[in-house]
């Protein structure tokens, strides 16, 4: 097919196919990483002055912190709850505090926005972390496959803005998303049209799902893009890694470039399952405590080495590529959490028609786990 540009609807066979001939590189620009982001480029005394004012902002202002797995590490300390999307979401909506202050990319920061108390404000600490898998998401292509089938079932993944998830009728995470898609399997009729978007490879992930329910991959449909991040972890990657530890498990976030190669090996039984699986990054968390393999060879964005190396302090984890950094999520910087608390910057609010119709799909990812 000519002329496929990233953010394309495309039939799910057509879209596999063309995983590696469509350019899925980042619609927006990508920031520099601040040299902030590495806890230790911060003078000490500096730094310890930091915490202990955001821990006395955190009292005075009841506020709870939030971070992602892949927030720089000196925010994941100061943090309340570190964990991946669906996680956060999670607790952030079980919080009473005052303030629910996110480090984490944006279109979470909504999620809150939307599922906040009358009482409760939402923070963002830079306005700047966006997300380069959500920029793929063209509302308007959206619409248009809507019109075009009639009783279709749009499943959007939660990295994804507003205008996006209000054209949806089920959300999910990477920890839900084969919770998610079974449920729509199960209360939808067989040739009923499904769109997963935006990403391509977790949606080659719920192709994979539809074909062992022996469901016609007619039905799906899927859209071009990626994260910048997660698409450039080739499968070249993770063999360099496996041939330098043979004895290594392997876990693979389901959104990165190698999902493909990774699901044949597993499937010719070159690698089994007890020894390469595909998590959210708090399903990894899980694995590598669980796995008996000392060393885990690490598919995801390198932050996570973290919480994963918290989670299981005698296991080695090794990243499947050392370049793998979220830039957006490294604008978090921990003078940003103590400007945002001191301040009460930058507050996130949610138009109010677009958050009736978000909350729903919101609302069932939070229920299906």
């Amino acid at each position: 097919m000519d002329g496929v540009v990233s953010g394309d609807i495309l039939p799910a066979k057509e879209a596999i196919g063309m995983i590696d001939e469509v350019d899925l590189a980042p619609p927006i620009e990508i920031p520099a990483v601040p040299a902030e982001a590495e806890p230790d480029n911060t003078p000490t005394e500096e730094h310890r002055w930091l915490l202990a004012e955001i821990a006395r902002l955190k009292r005075e202002r009841n506020a709870y912190i939030l971070a992602h797995n892949y927030a720089p590490r000196d925010i994941q300390d100061v943090a309340d709850a570190v964990g991946d999307s669906l996680y956060l979401a999670q607790k952030g909506a079980e919080s009473d505090a005052e303030i629910l202050l996110e480090a984490s990319v944006l279109f979470m920061n909504q999620i809150l926005a939307i599922m906040k108390k009358p009482h409760q404000r939402v923070l963002a600490p830079d306005l700047g972390a966006l997300c380069s898998l959500a920029a793929h998401a063209d509302v308007n292509k959206i619409r248009q496959w809507k019109n075009e089938h009639a009783g279709g079932i749009v499943i959007s993944y939660v990295n994804t803005y507003l205008d996006v998830k209000a054209e949806s009728d089920y959300c999910c995470a990477s920890a839900n998303a084969a919770k998610v898609i079974q449920h729509v399997l199960e209360n939808s009729a067989p040739g009923q049209p499904i769109l997963f978007l935006p990403d391509v490879y977790l949606g080659f992930y719920a192709a994979k799902l539809l074909q062992e329910k022996n469901q016609s991959l007619d039905r799906l449909w899927l859209m071009m893009g990626a994260c910048h991040v997660h698409d450039r972890i080739r499968p070249y990657h993770v063999e360099q890694q496996r041939q330098l530890y043979p004895d290594a498990a392997v876990v693979v976030h389901p959104e990165c470039g190698c999902t493909s190669a990774c699901m044949r090996q597993m499937a010719q039984g070159t690698a089994p399952a007890s020894m390469m699986q595909f998590r959210s990054t708090q399903g990894m968390a899980q694995f590598v405590r669980e796995t008996p393999q000392k060393v885990v060879i690490m598919a995801t964005e390198v932050g996570n080495i973290y919480p994963l190396s918290k989670a299981a302090p005698g296991k080695t984890i090794v990243p499947a590529s050392a370049e793998a950094l979220c830039s957006y999520m490294k604008q978090n910087k921990l003078r940003k959490v103590y400007h945002s608390l001191r301040d009460g910057v930058y507050e996130i609010t949610a138009d109010s028609e677009l958050a009736a119709r978000a909350r729903t799909p919101i609302e069932r990812m939070l229920r299906i786990v």
